[in-house]
């Protein structure tokens, strides 16, 4: 599985943990909105592309607020569960979800297009019944990043971070080990493709436990000039 999206706080998803709702709760550490989800088997080479794509049009937003204060469902899933969910309201979310559509659909870059209408949301829990669509007292939060994972299984595999556009930033020192997990998935006959499987698990953490892993990549929309860096 691989999905671009948006982070919960935590605080915020605290918050919204308390919010009295059927079904399985999300864990907090779970909570996101989805803005372009993709295939189950996504080529390597299509995450290295979405990379700069993803740059060219989050480094154009600035932080912004959204909110939740409402919650809804959505019609059961294959499970057979129906997702229950928090409405999220941000005008700067849905324009950068469309400025992110139309810069995929222009690097050719493919995404999931089953849902017609993007409707942002956050799944609180799954249920068996239908809870009642009420409104609550509205929960806000700041969106000052995106983020891309890859795979099945979180701190398995690859997330990279994109703040949106502020002050600027220092260099990121773990730049560069983040550089070299992708070279060595990108290698490995395993792993042509971000798709579920036990023995490409096993491998993937045999090459990530070789590395030092540091905090999410944020990065800079640029590969070159990496050698400089590193001696700096």
């Amino acid at each position: 599985m691989a999905f671009l999206g948006i982070r919960i706080p935590h605080e915020t998803a605290r918050l919204l943990a308390q919010i009295d709702v059927p079904g399985e709760k999300t864990a907090t550490s779970e909570m996101h909105i989805t803005l372009l989800h993709f295939q189950s088997e996504w080529p390597i080479s299509e995450l290295a592309k979405s990379l700069e794509a993803t740059y060219e049009v989050v480094s154009k937003f600035h932080p912004f607020l959204a909110k939740v204060n409402k919650v809804s469902s959505f019609p059961k899933n294959p499970e057979g569960k129906i997702p229950v969910i928090g409405k999220v309201n941000s005008s700067e979310l849905m324009e950068l979800r469309k400025k992110l559509a139309e810069n995929f659909d222009d690097e050719n870059i493919d995404f999931s297009k089953t849902y017609k209408d993007f409707k942002p949301h956050i799944t609180l829990s799954y249920s068996d019944e239908k809870p009642d669509e009420e409104k609550f007292h509205s929960v806000e939060f700041v969106v000052s990043e995106i983020v891309l994972w890859g795979g099945d299984h979180g701190d398995d595999r690859i997330f990279v971070t994109f703040p949106l556009a502020g002050p600027k930033m220092d260099k990121n020192a773990i730049l560069l080990k983040k550089v070299e997990i992708f070279e060595k998935i990108a290698g490995n006959p395993l792993q042509d493709y971000l798709t579920p499987s036990k023995e490409r698990r096993k491998t993937e953490r045999d090459i990530i436990a070789s590395i030092e892993i540091g905090p999410p990549l944020k990065f800079n929309g640029h590969f070159d000039s990496l050698d400089d860096e590193d001696d700096e």
